[in-house]
């Protein structure tokens, strides 16, 4: 029995009285009165107006949130065009800064030039950069000689006639199929390029100009399109006004743009839920449409309002572009979008419950009062059954308060130590234990104070103490809990005075069996040593008689002295193989990679066999850790085994092995005559041999059982497997771990077999 489980928390107290039952059934009366229907209908009403409140806040902060995100991604997308034109901005004056550096530039020089720019990799978007030669009529002629002479004899300036001024695309790469289409054109002959090259040679600034459709463009994936002009000069002329700058300028750093690459390749994959538009200018129609993003025009698709929409002015270099933002249906997440009405869903269920809960709290405290008096009667009867309970246990239990006093003794405790109930209440319950603590945790009241002190369930030997003055021997089992702030404690004091001697007992044999262990030990080496000095003086008394008397003596005669040696031989082994057996599984080696494949292959070697005897070892023989003494004692007596009982002298022996997760399986297979299931058992007892006593058979009966021995100390087993006639197969089942080591000293073990 535990006693945290049974102990009723009020022993020894009084139950509460009737007054104070009566005061808890008044205050159970006035709540039961707050929890009126008037009162959770008005509380239902208060919670609709508080969750519609949330909703609209709700709905208001998704709202805010969601045009937040939509004028930082539009601020996004235009700091970005502004970005990447600032940056090609830099591409063109580089090109200048070329020009400006070198006296001339060759078209190797500015293909090494753009190569070396990686425009794909890092300005993506940009159709191209080249050089536009400014040429007055008058150098017309020489000008495209010396084209021609770079290598393009048709060369000629497109459009054919004759201007005063010609923008002549000199310098254009990539010089790919679409920019050679360019090749030639003269720019300054097209109002909208030639504009924003006049605007570009006044204010000695980059000009972008309007919206055109590019030369390289074919019949198939027409783009919208502009370019971008800086101006080239003459450094020495003078460019203080308008008319000087003209005559000063020899040409332009240009670059062409199609639209869609443009934007395509600086903003990557658009902005999820946000289409916009680029127009050339302040007016938002299509013909002034640069880019559109879903190609649906904002003010001719019929799609519904946008939730979000904006316009930004994007001013670049007196050029001002126009972007209009607006928001597609998906651009408020479904999550988003279902936020209010999860509030105001929530709101209604939480509103629901809390009208049910409070009606329930109403109907629930007019079941208090019968609750209260059911719960009373239930307490006592537990106080009852917990008292029976601790009144028929046979151990002494007694409890204890916060003070150390006992206020429970059930009639276990008063027969055990021979007290009355009414000498151990109220009284510290140290009066129970002796002075002495048999596990070593110091003396009687530091140890009182610790028993009490410990939070948990505690056990431990002491000694107890009779009324008599009598101590002895007792388990006691703390348990403690805490109740309104009061702490309590029950103790189970079980006598174990029977057990103390059964386990004194229980040393006394296990020191007995050492004992024995020794003495058979002693007797073993006695066996295989001293009685093995007789033997050999027999042995050369034989030996002598039959050297003097030679053939002189009568065949019968030298027929027993043969016997007799032969007896001495089977004695003498038969001593050897006895203290072997003894010394079986207590060998002291060491842990040890072992390649068995190996060591089969030495034993193999080592063993006398006849000549066409063989002996074949797998290839797959496992290498594992173990001890390599052992198993080769086992795998050399098999194997010899098997060669010396075979009834032919062109036999063959079979040594395999097999893993699993727990042992080595060695298989030591052979073809001579077979066993018979019938003494499968018999052959691994000691001194039992299926050769006659009187056949001349040489085996003494222990090999086996020396293998069975040893396998077993270290965890394995041995069988076989044979029918008369089949051959034999010994398994060795050997363990891959090695749980524990044996003793050096075989005589500190308790043999099995002794």
């Amino acid at each position: 029995m535990s006693p945290s489980e049974n102990v009723s928390p009020h022993v020894g107290t009084p139950l509460s009285d009737p007054s104070s039952l009566a005061t808890s059934e008044g205050d159970v009366y006035s709540t039961s009165r707050f929890h009126s229907s008037v009162t959770a209908w008005g509380i239902l009403g208060i919670s609709l107006i508080v969750t519609a409140v949330a909703w609209y806040l709700s709905y208001r902060y998704m709202e805010d949130r969601a045009r937040d995100r939509f004028e930082f991604h539009t601020g996004e997308i235009r700091d970005a065009v502004e970005r990447r034109m600032l940056e090609y901005e830099q591409v063109l004056r580089s090109g200048v800064g070329l020009y400006a550096s070198s006296r001339s530039v060759s078209r190797e020089e500015w293909r090494t030039f753009i190569d070396n720019s990686r425009l794909q990799q890092y300005y993506p978007g940009i159709q191209g950069i080249g050089f536009a030669a400014f040429v007055r009529d008058a150098d017309k002629q020489d000008y495209v000689r010396r084209v021609r002479e770079e290598g393009f004899p048709d060369f000629e300036i497109k459009p054919p006639g004759q201007r005063p001024v010609y923008g002549v695309v000199h310098h254009l790469e990539p010089f790919d199929w679409r920019n050679q289409r360019a090749f030639g054109y003269d720019m300054y002959s097209e109002p909208v390029r030639r504009a924003a090259m006049q605007e570009a040679i006044a204010t000695a600034q980059p000009a972008i100009s309007g919206l055109v459709t590019l030369v390289q463009e074919t019949e198939t994936d027409v783009q919208p399109g502009f370019l971008v002009y800086l101006p080239l000069f003459d450094r020495a002329a003078p460019r203080d006004t308008l008319a000087e700058k003209a005559k000063a300028v020899t040409g332009f750093v240009y670059a062409p743009f199609r639209a869609r690459d443009l934007f395509e390749g600086t903003l990557g994959s658009p902005t999820a839920g946000i289409d916009f538009e680029v127009y050339d200018g302040d007016v938002l129609t299509s013909q002034h449409l640069l880019y559109d993003s879903n190609r649906r025009l904002h003010n001719v698709a019929k799609d519904p309002t946008p939730k979000f929409a904006r316009t930004l002015a994007l001013d670049l270099r007196g050029r001002t572009w126009t972007l209009y933002f607006e928001s597609q249906p998906g651009f408020i997440s479904p999550t988003e979008a279902s936020l209010s009405f999860l509030v105001a869903c929530v709101g209604l269920i939480v509103d629901v419950l809390l009208f049910l809960v409070i009606g329930s709290i109403g109907r629930q405290n007019r079941r208090a009062t019968s609750l209260a008096n059911a719960m009373t009667q239930a307490y006592r009867r537990q106080e009852q059954q917990f008292k029976a309970v601790c009144d028929s246990a046979h151990d002494p239990i007694v409890l204890s308060d916060g003070q150390g006093n006992l206020i429970y003794v059930n009639p276990a405790a008063e027969r055990s130590f021979g007290y009355a109930s009414e000498e151990l209440l109220e009284r510290p319950y140290q009066l129970l234990l002796g002075g002495d603590d048999l596990d070593g945790h110091g003396g009687s009241k530091a140890n009182s104070e610790t028993l009490f002190a410990s939070e948990r369930a505690d056990s431990r030997e002491r000694c107890g103490r009779r009324k008599s003055g009598e101590e002895f021997p007792v388990e006691v089992t703390t348990s403690h809990w805490i109740e309104q702030g009061q702490a309590f404690m029950a103790i189970v004091l079980r006598d174990i005075s029977e057990r103390k001697e059964k386990e004194a007992l229980i040393r006394q044999t296990v020191a007995e069996l050492r004992r024995s262990n020794r003495d058979l030990d002693d007797f073993a080496n006695i066996a295989s040593h001293d009685l093995r000095s007789p033997l050999r003086g027999i042995a050369h008394l034989a030996d002598w008689t039959l050297e003097d008397a030679g053939d002189r003596l009568p065949s019968n005669c030298r027929e027993h002295l043969l016997k007799l040696q032969d007896r001495i031989a089977l004695m003498d082994r038969l001593l050897r193989d006895l203290l072997a057996y003894s010394r079986a599984g207590k060998v002291n080696d060491r842990l040890d990679q072992v390649d068995t494949g190996e060591l089969a292959a030495q034993l193999a070697s080592l063993l006398d066999r006849p000549a066409e005897f063989t002996i074949q070892i797998a290839d797959d023989m496992p290498t594992f850790e173990t001890l390599r003494t052992p198993l080769e004692t086992c795998l050399r007596n098999l194997i010899a085994n098997a060669i010396k009982h075979h009834h032919a002298a062109t036999g063959r022996v079979t040594v395999s092995a097999t893993v699993d997760e727990c042992f080595v399986h060695f298989h030591v297979a052979d073809d001579g005559p077979g066993i018979d299931p019938a003494f499968h058992d018999r052959i691994f007892k000691i001194f039992h041999t299926l050769a006659a006593k009187n056949s001349g058979g040489t085996g003494s009966g222990v090999g086996l059982a020396i293998i069975k021995k040893t396998v077993e100390t270290y965890g394995g087993s041995i069988e076989v497997e044979s029918a008369p006639g089949q051959g034999a197969c010994f398994i060795l089942h050997w363990p891959r771990v090695i749980a524990g080591r044996v003793l050096s000293d075989h005589r500190e073990l308790v043999s099995p077999t002794a």
